[in-house]
C-alpha cells in the first residue's frame, strides 16, 4: 500500500508539472522508470585519483552527478583513494577536483549490488570546476548555470594569508570593499554597482543579513572556511529580498575522512594576535568538523582596539545519499573601538580622537536540515534556519543598541524528469523583525517590528543538447509588514500593516560555441547569459520615518553576456561579461521644492543605473604555478527622480555613485616548489567619489564642500609558507609592502606596511 502511494504522488506530480513525461514509455538515463518498485540494494563506486604523473592525489575532491544532480561529494585519503557507498543503480559522471588539477570521467553505468572501480588521471587546468549553491535552487556546476559565480577555495585562502573574508572579496570582478580604516572598522561590499544592502549574504546557506539587507563584513574570519562563492547579479528569483546585486555564499568545512586537526598560531604589527584550532572526521555515516579562532590588535591610535572570536560546527548523518541530516552552528562575538575620521578633514571637522565610543556585535546562526530520497526521482530537503544578531554601541552621547533575528523555514523538492531535465519547487517561510534604540513609539520606548513572507517558488534545468544548458526560475514572495504605532513627535502617524506581492522571475543560459578536444590550443568557446530581477525590502528606518503606509521594496532589473575562451587545453582561461542593472524604486526622502513629487515625506522615486564591463585571466601553466588577474570598468549614474529632472541635493543627475570606483583590478600569483610557498597578490582601486567624513552632505547644508574625490591606490601584499617534516608549517606575510597611504572611506586611514608571522601544524601531517 505505502509504495502504491507513493507511486501515485510521484504520478500526479508528473501529470500536473510534465505531462508527457507521465504517459512515456522511455526510461530515463537512470534506467529505471517510477512505477519500478523493486527493491533496489546498494552499490559502490570507489578508486583512485592519479595526477598526470600517475602518483595519487591526496583529499581531492570527488562529486558524483546523475544527470545534472550532484549526488554525493567525498575527499581522497592520503593514498588517493575514495569510496561511495548506498548509489543506485543508473548512469552517472564523476567529477575529481585538486589544486590546479581536473578531471572528469565518462559516463558510467552502476547495476544492483554491484562494486565499481575507477581510476580518475587528472590534467593540468585552470578550469577549476566546484559545485555551488549560491547560483541554483540545488547544487550545480558555474558551468552549466549562465549566471556569473566567482569562487575562492581555502587554498587560495590560506596562500594569500587571508584574515578576513573581505580580503578574499578584493579583486573578485565587478566586486569592490571599502572598510572604514584598519581592522574591525565598518566594511562594505559593493557588487556591480550595488547599494551595500543589496547583497544576500550567507553563512552555509544561512541567512544573516539585517532587516533591511544591511551586512558588515568586517569581523568574518577565513578560518574554518573551506570556499567563498560571490553570484554576480540579481537572484531574488531563488532567495526573495535583500538579493538585488548578488550573493556571497561563506562555506565552512565538512567532516571528511580519517579524523585531523590543524593549530594556528600568529602575530605581527599593531600587537596583532591570531588563534585558531580546527578538525573534522566521518565514520561510519558520522561527520563532524569544528573551528574556533580569535584575533586581537591594539590597532593604530588611541581607541583602536579590536577583538573578534568566531566558531564554527558541522554535524552530520548519512548511511547513504538517500537519507542525510546535517546541523550546522556560526558564531562571532567582536568588539572594535570607533576612534573617527582621524585622517582627511578638508572641512576642519574633526575635534579630535573619540576615546569612548566603541561597537559590540554577537551573530549567531543556526540550521537543520534534513533530505530524503523518497524515489530514484523525487528528492525533498527540509530546513530550519535562526539567525540572531545583536550590536550595542557605546557613544559619549548616549548608547544605543540594535537587535535583528530572522527565522527561515523552507522545503523543497528536487524531481529528475530525465537525465537532461530537472525541476525543483518549494515553499519558504521567512521571518524578520528588528528592535533598534531611535525605532520608538509615542512613549519613546524602542518596539519590534517584525516583517513575514510567503514564498512559492521553483527553477528548471535543461540540458536538451549536448551543448546547451537554459535555467529559468520564479519565485512569488507575499512581504507582509507589521503595523507601526505613532512616534512621540507627530511625525509618524499609525501605520496600518501592509502586504505587497513581488513576482521576480530569471533566466541563464550556457551555450558551447566551440567544444573542442582537450589538447587544442585554441579549446572550449563558451557564450553565457542571464536575466533576472531582485528587490530590498525597506529597513527599519525607512519604516520607522516615514509617513508612507504604501512604501514597496526597492526593484532591480538586470541582464548580462558574456563569452568564455580556454587555451593550450585548458591551461588558460579568459573571460569578459558585459552587464547592466537598473535600479527603481529606490526610497527617497523629500524635502524642499521636491514635496510635490509626493504626498508623503518619503517614496518609491528613486532611480540609477550602473553599467561595465568585467574580464578575467586565470593561467595554470604548470601545477606549481597559479596566475589570476582581473579588470572591471564600472559606469554608474544617478537618474532623476520619478516626475522630475532632478535629485536630492547635493546631488546631480548623471553623477556617479559614492564611493564605486570607474576602474579596479587586482592579481593573485601563486608558486609551489616542494615545500615553499610564495605568494603575491594586490587590488588597484581607481578615484571614486566620497562624502565629508564628519558630517557627511549635512556639511553642505553648513555651507561647507561635501563631496570629495578620494585618490586611487594600489595595495600589494606579498607571502610564505614552508613547510617543516611532522605536519609543522612556517609562514609569513607583508601587507601593504609598498607603504601606500590611501583611504578606503574618505577620512578613514587604512593600515600602512605592516606583517603576521606564526606557525601552523596538523595533525597527523599532511
Amino acid at each position: 500500500m505505502a509504495t502504491l502511494r507513493r507511486n501515485l504522488i510521484l504520478f500526479l506530480i508528473s501529470f500536473v508539472f510534465f505531462p508527457g513525461f507521465a504517459f512515456s514509455q522511455n526510461p530515463d538515463s537512470h534506467n529505471r522508470t517510477s512505477t519500478d518498485s523493486r527493491p533496489v540494494k546498494g552499490s559502490t563506486l570507489q578508486g583512485t585519483v592519479l595526477d598526470p604523473d600517475g602518483r595519487p592525489v591526496a583529499n581531492a575532491r570527488v562529486a558524483l552527478f546523475s544527470g545534472l544532480v550532484s549526488i554525493e561529494q567525498r575527499s581522497t585519503d592520503s593514498e588517493g583513494r575514495y569510496r561511495l557507498e548506498g548509489l543506485s543503480r543508473g548512469n552517472y559522471a564523476v567529477l575529481a577536483t585538486s589544486t590546479g588539477l581536473s578531471g572528469r570521467s565518462a559516463d558510467i553505468e552502476l547495476h544492483d549490488a554491484e562494486a565499481l572501480n575507477l581510476d580518475l588521471h587528472l590534467k593540468i587546468s585552470a578550469v577549476e570546476e566546484q559545485v555551488v549553491v549560491s547560483a541554483s535552487l540545488d547544487e550545480a556546476l558555474p558551468s552549466q548555470i549562465g549566471s556569473s559565480v566567482s569562487v575562492i577555495a581555502q587554498p587560495e585562502i590560506e596562500a594569500r594569508g587571508a584574515e578576513n573574508v573581505s580580503e578574499v572579496l578584493r579583486g573578485i570582478p565587478g566586486v569592490d570593499v571599502s572598510q572604514t580604516g584598519r581592522r574591525g572598522g565598518a566594511t562594505s561590499v559593493f557588487i556591480r554597482g550595488g547599494n551595500s544592502n543589496y547583497n544576500l549574504v550567507m553563512i552555509d546557506g544561512i541567512q544573516v543579513n539585517q532587516f533591511g539587507g544591511d551586512f558588515d563584513f568586517a569581523s568574518l574570519a577565513t578560518d574554518g572556511v573551506e570556499r567563498v562563492e560571490v553570484s554576480r547579479g540579481p537572484e531574488s528569483a531563488l532567495f526573495g529580498t535583500n538579493a538585488v546585486a548578488g550573493v556571497v555564499n561563506i562555506v565552512s568545512e565538512t567532516g571528511d575522512g580519517p579524523p585531523h586537526f590543524s593549530f594556528l598560531g600568529e602575530g605581527g604589527s599593531y600587537s596583532t594576535r591570531r588563534l585558531a584550532t580546527g578538525g573534522s572526521g566521518l565514520s561510519r555515516g558520522f561527520s563532524w568538523a569544528y573551528n574556533l579562532s580569535r584575533l586581537d590588535s591594539d590597532g593604530v591610535v588611541t581607541n583602536d582596539y579590536y577583538r573578534t572570536q568566531s566558531s564554527y560546527l558541522s554535524l552530520g548523518y548519512s548511511r547513504s545519499p538517500r537519507r542525510q541530516f546535517t546541523f550546522r552552528f556560526f558564531g562571532n562575538s567582536n568588539s572594535a573601538g570607533s576612534p573617527g575620521p582621524y585622517g582627511s578633514d578638508p572641512d576642519h571637522l574633526f575635534f579630535g580622537l573619540d576615546t569612548v565610543s566603541r561597537d559590540k556585535q554577537n551573530l549567531f546562526a543556526y540550521q537543520a536540515n534534513y533530505s530524503e530520497q523518497f524515489t530514484p526521482r523525487l528528492k525533498q530537503v527540509f530546513s530550519v534556519s535562526v539567525s540572531p544578531d545583536r550590536s550595542y554601541f557605546i557613544s559619549p552621547f548616549g548608547d544605543s543598541f540594535l537587535k535583528n533575528l530572522r527565522v527561515v523555514a523552507n522545503t523543497h523538492g528536487e524531481f529528475i524528469v530525465s537525465g537532461k531535465d530537472l525541476f525543483v519547487y518549494g515553499f519558504e517561510y521567512n521571518h524578520e523583525q528588528v528592535q533598534d534604540t531611535f525605532i520608538a513609539d509615542a512613549s519613546n520606548a524602542a518596539f519590534v517590528l517584525p516583517r513575514a513572507s510567503y514564498a512559492y517558488f521553483a527553477e528548471n534545468r535543461w540540458h536538451p543538447v549536448r551543448r546547451w544548458f537554459l535555467t529559468t526560475g520564479l519565485r512569488v514572495d507575499d512581504l507582509r509588514t507589521a503595523s507601526l504605532p505613532p512616534d512621540a513627535f507627530g511625525s509618524r502617524p499609525f501605520i496600518p500593516s501592509s502586504s505587497v506581492v513581488k513576482v521576480n522571475p530569471r533566466v541563464a543560459t550556457s551555450f558551447l560555441l566551440r567544444d573542442a578536444r582537450s589538447d587544442d590550443s585554441l579549446g572550449v568557446t563558451r557564450l553565457h547569459g542571464s536575466f533576472g530581477t531582485g528587490i530590498r525590502a525597506p529597513n527599519g528606518f525607512d519604516l520607522a520615518f516615514t509617513d508612507n503606509p504604501r512604501l514597496k521594496p526597492e526593484k532591480n532589473i538586470s541582464f548580462d553576456a558574456g563569452i568564455e575562451q580556454r587555451f593550450f587545453a585548458d591551461r588558460a582561461i579568459f573571460d569578459v561579461t558585459y552587464f547592466y542593472n537598473r535600479y527603481k524604486d529606490q526610497i527617497v526622502v523629500l524635502g524642499g521644492s521636491l514635496t510635490n513629487l509626493s504626498t508623503f515625506t518619503s517614496d518609491n522615486l528613486a532611480n540609477s543605473r550602473a553599467q561595465g564591463l568585467e574580464t578575467s585571466l586565470h593561467l595554470r601553466p604548470l601545477r606549481s604555478l597559479d596566475v589570476a588577474a582581473s579588470y572591471t570598468w564600472l559606469d554608474t549614474a544617478i537618474l532623476a527622480l520619478d516626475g522630475s529632472t532632478q535629485v536630492l541635493s547635493p546631488l546631480e543627475v548623471g553623477q556617479p555613485f559614492l564611493r564605486r570606483p570607474r576602474s579596479s583590478a587586482g592579481y593573485n600569483v601563486t608558486w609551489v616548489y616542494r615545500r615553499l610557498t610564495l605568494n603575491t597578490n594586490a587590488f588597484v582601486r581607481g578615484a571614486t567619489l566620497d562624502v565629508e567624513p564628519n558630517d557627511g552632505t549635512f556639511a553642505c547644508q553648513l555651507g561647507l564642500p561635501c563631496l570629495f574625490r578620494n585618490p586611487g591606490y594600489v595595495l600589494a601584499n606579498a607571502g610564505f609558507s614552508y613547510e617543516l617534516p611532522r605536519g609543522l608549517e612556517i609562514h609569513a606575510r607583508l601587507n601593504n609592502f609598498a607603504n601606500q597611504k590611501y583611504e578606503d572611506s574618505f577620512g578613514f586611514p587604512s593600515l600602512r606596511l605592516n606583517f603576521m608571522a606564526g606557525v601552523r601544524y596538523h595533525f597527523p601531517s599532511r
